[in-house]
């Protein structure tokens, strides 16, 4: 019950500072690396999070295609380290650079 209600509490001021966005990105892109693991986390990377949709940038099309058949799994990881629902769909984009 206390957290909940930190919880709630955090999320307002965070959305009061005009900064939640920023920090829930900055969350899920923490979180998607301990979830795929080192060594994907190397060739891949969360890159957004827009409206539930988590924009993943994948070295290879192979990798993007993997993930994509792994998603409903994906997502309830991601969700479930996070605590909260923010993440309901995946999207794949080259990663450059």
């Amino acid at each position: 019950m206390k957290e909940r209600l930190l919880a709630d509490g955090l999320d307002a001021a965070l959305r009061g500072l005009g900064v939640r966005r920023q920090v829930r990105e900055a969350q899920v892109a923490t979180v998607f690396a301990e979830v795929i693991g080192g060594q994907l986390a190397a060739i891949c990377r969360a890159v957004s999070l827009e409206r539930g949709t988590l924009c993943i940038a994948t070295a290879h099309s192979a990798l993007a295609h993997q993930l994509q058949l792994e998603a409903p799994q994906l997502i309830a990881a991601l969700n479930a380290h996070m605590g909260t629902d923010a993440v309901r769909r995946l999207r794949f984009v080259p990663l450059s650079g």
